[in-house]
């Protein structure tokens, strides 16, 4: 429940991050469907981002706890011995390196490699962070009162919630079904 923290930034980013779904559909029908769910889901992330962002920008108390849980969530993440500056700063090294172009196949593997091991260390590290009762208790806390707050701020706020949760169901679905038949 807990990484649905921060709710309404995730489902943003999430909707940036289904792309691959569409490819894998094999008829021309499904993968039409799955394109405008896709696009649907995009747009309503796209505005539940801008509420988000406006109802912060004008709610200095909820952005404070916004903060205040940010903060939170990194001191419990390096408490699990993961160094989160040390771990951006290689991070970015790996992308300077994937960008260069300078590298052989077995370079780029082994760059790749070293970008997924940072990557799980740091995931490892945040999950563990997010499993602790108070963290998630206070995630909870600040989920409720940012969508509180969002609602007051547009009553397109629940609209946009529910029609995003119908659209990812249908495109888990999808990609399901999909699994299931081999991709076919």
């Amino acid at each position: 429940m807990i990484k649905r923290v921060c709710t309404l930034c995730a489902l943003a980013v999430a909707a940036l991050s289904f792309t691959g779904m569409a490819v894998a559909a094999d008829d021309s029908s499904g993968q039409n469907d799955t394109q405008q769910l896709m696009k649907t889901y995009r747009s309503d992330a796209q505005q539940l981002k801008q509420i988000h962002d406006k109802t912060i920008q004008n709610n200095p108390q909820l952005a404070k706890e916004q903060q205040q849980f940010q903060d939170q969530v990194k001191n419990a993440i390096e408490e699990q011995g993961y160094d989160i500056q040390a771990g951006q700063k290689h991070m970015q090294s790996i992308a300077k390196k994937l960008q260069s172009g300078d590298l052989s196949d077995e370079q780029r593997k082994q760059v790749m490699q070293d970008f997924q091991d940072e990557r799980q260390k740091m995931v490892k590290a945040r999950n563990a962070a997010l499993s602790q009762p108070d963290i998630q208790k206070s995630g909870k806390q600040l989920e409720q009162d940012t969508i509180e707050a969002m609602k007051k701020q547009d009553s397109k706020t629940t609209q946009l919630i529910a029609e995003m949760k119908n659209v990812r169901g249908k495109l888990q679905q999808s990609a399901g079904a999909q699994s299931d038949n081999g991709g076919n």
